[in-house]
């Protein structure tokens, strides 16, 4: 009895380190993104200007600025709460690692729970984001040449629904697939065992 649950007990601490990894980056990218959003305006004015490329990348900037303007304040708060959502998924895959006395059996049904939530979250997150990639190619035909009709590679929709789709589903899929692991008998098996051996 004890081999299989020493099996287990190491593949749910290696899915734990991973779950630490994506959420920790993502809670901390999140956290980025929000501030940045608020503090876009004031980054935009402050960029240097007077040169061809300093003109060209502050106009970029206003750009982006403005694709971003008709829910800023909105994504913003989107992005504090997914980032709440990821650190507490983080402390929860921290407590796999080290229960600290706490019951494992609890500590797998909150792992579990923030997972999803912090999924469905990047999942909405992710559309937000999509939706800001076509307003973005949209405006950015205003930095075209004239005669020129198509647009640079960079900015086409295709390319940023592309990213934004790609991020939505390494994010929001590992996480999903991380709470469906800890919902799996055997985990909850290898908690309940946990829970029963003295510490």
């Amino acid at each position: 009895m004890n081999a299989p649950r020493s099996v287990v007990g190491s593949q749910a601490r290696a899915v734990a380190i991973v779950c630490m990894l994506v959420s920790g980056i993502s809670g901390a990218a999140s956290v980025n993104v929000a501030f940045a959003l608020l503090d876009i305006g004031r980054s935009v004015e402050a960029l240097p200007r007077g040169t061809p490329g300093a003109d060209f990348l502050a106009r970029v900037a206003e750009i982006q600025a403005q694709a971003a303007k008709p829910d800023r304040q909105t994504r913003a708060a989107l992005l504090l709460l997914l980032a709440i959502s990821m650190f507490f998924t983080f402390v929860c895959a921290l407590r796999v690692l080290r229960p600290a006395g706490l019951p494992r059996e609890g500590i797998r049904r909150l792992l579990c729970v923030a997972a999803v939530v912090s999924a469905v979250l990047r999942t909405v997150d992710g559309a937000a984001d999509a939706a800001f990639a076509l307003r973005l190619a949209r405006l950015a035909t205003g930095l075209l040449p004239p005669g020129q009709r198509s647009l640079p590679a960079w900015v086409t929709p295709t390319l940023g629904l592309g990213i934004s789709i790609s991020q939505t589903v390494l994010v929001a899929g590992t996480l999903a697939i991380i709470a469906q692991y800890f919902r799996s008998a055997r985990v909850k098996a290898w908690a309940a065992l946990g829970d029963e051996t003295p510490r």
